[in-house]
């Protein structure tokens, strides 16, 4: 069995579409997606619709739920929530009614189990490999037949074994699932980059061959960003250059800075 394994869509059809070329020029069985179809990106409706005609089997993401109003969004950042409030308002009556019909994890027959943020909370971020080898651990109690437990939400390609450790793959490259481990696979994000290069990121997963193969391919990004600006959103919100990121942080630490010893004064 092959599957193509992606997340974190972001309605960012440009990008969507890019990866889905590829699927079909090297042949998968199926797709499956950890979820965060919509937000940030101007293409909410229409990343429904491919998804759901192409039947991949998907699971529901914080952006899925918080658009849906089934999950608060006080722990996003302002970009996320106005470009939540502004999907609510877009979203169609079909695309609710997918959303709202996604669960929370899914299990394949051979093995594999889809969740977004982590096995408990869709938006819990997984970020170390303590965290990673807790979700293995768990994933072993509640899942015991389960070799693969796929993660999105963080944006960050990963692979890590229970007992290999965590492997950083490079895009393009192969790694060999050894039979006896348990693996924690996280394909990066299809429609948000936060690395220098916007890149639409996935796996491919051969359950025959015990391979995860690691893509990034570039796609429409201009195409993408007239959408953003056409929708009256922020062009930047479908690529969080990490550098752009830190400058932001570091004003923000010093408009705090400041506030706090005005206070003082």
């Amino acid at each position: 069995m092959r599957y193509g394994v992606i997340s974190d869509i972001h309605a960012n059809l440009h990008a969507l579409d890019a990866v889905l070329g590829v699927l079909s020029r090297v042949g998968v069985d199926d797709v499956l997606c950890a979820g965060d179809l919509v937000g940030y990106g101007p293409m909410p409706n229409e990343c429904v619709a491919r998804i759901a005609a192409l039947g991949a089997r998907c699971v529901a993401g914080n952006h899925d739920l918080i658009a849906l109003r089934r999950l608060s969004d006080a722990d996003c950042s302002e970009l996320a929530q106005d470009s939540l409030r502004w999907t609510r308002h877009e979203l169609s009556r079909d695309s609710y009614r997918y959303l709202d019909r996604l669960p929370p994890m899914l299990t394949t027959a051979d093995g594999v189990v889809v969740a977004h943020g982590s096995l408990e909370s869709p938006a819990e971020y997984v970020r170390d490999a303590d965290q990673r080898c807790e979700q293995l651990e768990l994933l072993e109690r509640t899942h015991p037949g389960a070799r693969v437990l796929v993660l999105g939400h963080t944006h960050r390609r990963v692979a890590h074994g229970a007992h290999a450790g965590t492997v950083r793959p490079r895009w393009g490259g192969s790694l060999s699932l050894t039979r006896s481990d348990r693996y924690l696979l996280n394909p990066g994000s299809v429609g948000q980059s936060r690395e220098r290069a916007a890149r639409a990121r996935f796996i491919v997963l051969d359950l025959d061959r015990s391979r995860a193969t690691y893509y990034g391919v570039g796609y429409d990004l201009e195409g993408c960003r007239q959408a953003l600006r056409e929708r009256g959103l922020p062009t930047w919100s479908a690529h969080l250059n990490p550098s752009a990121l830190s400058r932001a942080a570091r004003l923000l630490r010093r408009a705090a800075a400041a506030r706090i010893a005005m206070r003082r004064r």
